[in-house]
């Protein structure tokens, strides 16, 4: 774990950030009053597996993916957490996990420890992202997403070369990031650089479930953030956000913990 200090969030979009969307709007800054702590990295295969393995929890299916058609993403009934569609190894970020999911890894953990842990608020995860800074970054490393590629596993060159052909025509803006980092999908946790704070692959390899949901109406879907290995660039950005039913499965979106400290 890393121990966040207290500060000021700087939480949505910037106006120079072109692929701003309404929902990241207006800008804002919040205190974080109380210091609090993060996983340094996301949890992993051997982690989440621990704790379905003490629990005898059932191995849920039905995770979004690709692997029956390339370009053709799909929720698949033998597709899981133990088998996302990839080769992983056990130091890999766990993927195929909803946010209930996420919930019962972390009641469990709490039982384990002395306890305390939850999920990242959404405020908190871009304070975290941002890693200090005091200016409203569009990335952790900065606005230009061409120098992520030390700090974040993304859509590369490396991914353009596996979807070869792949009609993107429906996208609103095709930006893989500049570069080829060798990684189809995803990667050892703490692969890469780390941010400001000290916190690897807050960008990329997978999306995180944070607490929240999408808005104050609209619980029904929960936010993930930080875009993943088969993200674009714009999709990276740190005020970006996804969401989607606490029950979906995705072989992108995994998990990190915070705790609360006392």
């Amino acid at each position: 774990m890393v121990v966040i200090p207290a500060g000021t969030a700087i939480v949505g979009a910037s106006a120079n950030d072109k692929f701003r969307n309404a929902d990241e709007l207006p800008e804002r800054r919040v205190a974080i009053s109380q210091p609090f702590a993060v996983s340094r990295y996301e949890i992993t295969r051997d982690q989440y597996e621990a704790f379905v393995r003490a629990t005898n929890r059932p191995v849920g299916g039905d995770c979004l993916t690709d692997r029956r058609k390339r370009g053709d993403w799909q929720t698949d009934a033998v597709t899981t957490f133990r088998d996302p569609g990839f080769t992983q190894a056990g130091d890999h970020p766990v993927a195929c996990v909803n946010w209930d999911e996420a919930q019962a890894y972390i009641a469990w953990l709490n039982t384990q420890t002395k306890g305390d842990y939850r999920l990242l608020t959404e405020i908190e995860w871009e304070y975290v992202a941002r890693g200090g800074a005091t200016q409203n970054l569009i990335y952790p490393w900065g606005d230009d997403q061409a120098q992520g590629c030390p700090y974040a596993n993304l859509f590369d060159h490396t991914t353009t070369q596996k979807y070869a052909g792949l009609d993107t025509s429906g996208y609103k803006v095709f930006d893989p990031m500049d570069c080829a980092d060798g990684r189809l999908n995803t990667s050892p946790v703490g692969s890469l650089e780390p941010n400001g704070f000290g916190v690897y692959d807050i960008i990329g390899n997978v999306q995180e479930w944070v607490e929240d949901c999408y808005s104050a109406s609209d619980c029904a879907r929960r936010l993930t953030k930080g875009g993943s290995w088969g993200s674009l660039a714009h999709n990276g950005r740190i005020a970006e956000r996804i969401p989607y039913p606490p029950t979906h499965r995705d072989d992108s979106i995994g998990i990190r913990v915070a705790k609360t400290l006392r």
